[in-house]
């Protein structure tokens, strides 16, 4: 039989088990649950730019195939440019609707008719229809403005649905943005070196006719991969939205946790353990404590950062490039994409920014954007043009002025997130996005296609002869 000092000791046993290791196999599945949540919002933030990301970088290899030429990124932006209708209505809708507005089923329409637009764009980009008395092509054309509703809207839905969430999960979304960029020029560099032009004598004439290098695998496979991590950002959120890994993490926002809870006046004994690890965190929280003058402020910025790095300069990519040649147009297209996911590193580190160091780094970023201005507007023979040197220099330029873009952006956005009273706040910073869009991408179309201000090259022709 067994003694009652035995069973005294195995009680103790289990309590000292039940005390010790159970919080830690507790600790440890919240701490796998943030983890997998955290990852989560960065694959579904993945389809909110990645589409039309993918398509610029391989502007390079499309370029010479349609019958757009050089203007084909203004077009393209003043696609984006009119899309931006889309979002408008939905900024009508959520002031309507006020608190109704649910921005979830606009999150499944993105990531549903993203990947639909991304197979049609594989199989149809190279197809023209004569329209308008020349060949254009309708159908890359229609993709890009289906795709830009789609990604503009984004910027909206996607950031106010993070205010579901606590202010440390907003990196997340800022990593998986980054990554839209990042994952495009892995691919790209998988495709290596093409376009570029070789020149061939026709018969015994001294006319030559352009033939153009071709790359490892296709712009069709490129868009099929680009369509398969679409698929993955709805797994993604359909997991989030349909399983309890938020609540596992802890992850919804204090303020989203009572209008839950007084909406179910349901409390679980489960959830008891978890109210230590909330008060820990609330209280780490800094103090929403922004004026409407910073709010303002910020959002000015915001719209001006956004009218260079997303308006103006996209468009104005191959006056400033190709005439440095076709292997700078395409690292740049390698290099360029790296610069937002290094600012979202640094910012890792850079905690908070503070507003005079906001202004500063805008008033640089200007000074930089007018070079590469300059640069195209010199187009087709700007400073040290076909050589090694210039190519360096407008590279490196649009490189620091891309991080310096991403770090305001991710600062600006922090700020707000962290600081502003009102959850409002992120849709608003959204909306700023698309404004700077708007102000940047009109302007300059006129400047290219309209008034003709910018001069491209022709193929197997000389220029820059002194």
């Amino acid at each position: 039989m067994v003694s009652n000092t035995e069973i005294n000791a195995n009680d103790a046993e289990n309590k000292i088990y039940r005390n010790t290791i159970e919080p830690v196999k507790e600790f440890t599945s919240v701490r796998w649950a943030q983890t997998a949540c955290f990852v989560l919002i960065a694959i579904m933030n993945l389809s909110a730019w990645i589409d039309l990301q993918g398509l610029f970088v391989e502007i390079p290899l499309i370029i010479p195939h349609t019958p757009e030429g050089w203007t084909l990124p203004s077009i393209a932006a003043i696609c984006i440019c009119a899309a931006n209708i889309v979002p408008a209505i939905v900024v009508i809708l959520r002031w309507w609707q006020g608190k109704k507005f649910s921005e979830i089923p606009y999150i499944y329409l993105i990531i549903i008719v993203g990947v639909i637009a991304c197979f049609v764009l594989a199989l149809f980009w190279q197809r023209t229809i004569f329209i308008f008395g020349r060949e254009r092509s309708i159908w890359l054309l229609s993709c890009i403005f289906i795709l830009s509703m789609l990604d503009c809207t984004s910027s909206l839905v996607f950031f106010d649905y993070m205010k579901r969430f606590r202010a440390q999960y907003l990196k997340a979304a800022f990593l998986g943005e980054a990554l839209t960029s990042a994952i495009p020029t892995i691919l790209i560099l998988a495709q290596g070196v093409a376009g570029e032009t070789i020149c061939i004598q026709t018969g015994n004439s001294t006319i030559f006719e352009p033939t153009y290098t071709q790359p490892r695998f296709s712009v069709r496979i490129f868009m099929f991969c680009i369509a398969g991590i679409i698929v993955a950002s709805l797994i993604a959120f359909i997991l989030l939205r349909w399983t309890n890994i938020v609540t596992l993490a802890d992850a919804a926002d204090v303020d989203e946790r009572k209008k839950i809870k007084s909406n179910t006046d349901i409390v679980h004994e489960e959830s008891v353990p978890m109210v230590t690890i909330v008060k820990s965190q609330t209280s780490s929280q800094s103090k929403k404590t922004m004026s409407k003058r910073v709010f303002r402020l910020l959002l000015v910025i915001n719209t001006i950062n956004s009218t260079i790095a997303y308006g103006c300069l996209p468009s104005l990519s191959t006056y400033a490039l190709l005439p440095f040649g076709q292997t700078a147009f395409y690292y740049w297209s390698v290099t360029i994409p790296i610069a937002y996911p290094l600012s979202l590193i640094l910012s890792l580190f850079w905690k908070s920014v503070s507003t005079n160091m906001i202004i500063y780094q805008s008033i640089f970023n200007a000074f930089l954007s007018a070079l590469i201005f300059i640069i195209a507007k010199q187009s087709p023979c700007p400073w040290l043009a076909d050589t090694t040197q210039g190519a360096l220099m407008i590279i490196t330029i649009w490189f620091i002025m891309s991080f310096i873009s991403g770090i305001l952006r991710i600062a600006i956005g922090n700020r707000i997130k962290s600081e502003w009273i009102d959850e409002k706040g992120m849709f608003y910073y959204g909306a700023t996005v698309q404004l700077g869009l708007l102000l940047g991408t009109i302007p300059i179309y006129f400047l290219i296609n309209v008034f003709n201000l910018f001069i491209d090259r022709q193929p197997c022709q000389t220029y820059c002869v002194s």
